[in-house]
């Protein structure tokens, strides 16, 4: 009976042992971040979105001024048109379709200038956004910490990345490749 007792214990004691290091081991803890509101929280993302929108108004007032020229030329056009020549004619269809073209270049040249605005803005905000999310989840000792879409920070102490390359490179069992 005793010896019965004795192997319980061992085996019991032995499980306990092996378990000791999980039972040891921090439990993970995982952090997440909304980032669409921190984006409308933080003030340089708050100055930032003036800036933009600051932009955004003199290129539209540009546009509008040029839409204006361009109704005033076609309207002045309707009106001499039954007057005018074949060749003045011509001469200021093609000044309307220059304008018109000159318009197209205007509102491409105003979005791509507003995109490079907003990409700059974005950039330096995320750009110490996972600085910061870094900091926390090192200092707050984070496994992970992830947003709506992706994963912002990960501990290095979960991180199979190395363990994963070794396995992929070392050749196949039964001689395939």
């Amino acid at each position: 009976m005793f010896r019965q007792w004795g192997l319980s214990v061992c085996i019991v004691l032995g499980c306990g042992m092996l378990a000791a290091p999980w039972a040891l081991a921090d439990a993970p803890k995982i952090g997440f971040v909304d980032l669409d509101k921190a984006l409308r929280e933080l003030p340089e993302a708050q100055v930032g979105a003036k800036v933009l929108n600051s932009l955004i108004a003199e290129k539209e007032k540009a546009i509008e001024q040029k839409q204006q020229q361009i109704v005033a030329a076609q309207k002045s056009l309707e009106e001499d048109f039954p007057k005018l020549n074949n060749a003045e004619r011509q001469k200021r269809e093609a000044q309307l379709q220059g304008m018109v073209l000159e318009l197209q270049k205007l509102r491409q040249s105003a979005q791509d200038q507003v995109n490079l605005q907003r990409n700059q803005i974005l950039e330096n905000i995320q750009a110490r956004l996972v600085r910061v999310v870094s900091e926390i989840g090192k200092k707050g000792h984070y496994t992970l910490i992830l947003n709506d879409k992706s994963v912002l920070y990960v501990s290095g102490a979960i991180d199979l990345t190395q363990q994963v390359v070794a396995a992929m490179e070392k050749p196949k069992s039964g001689g395939q490749k």
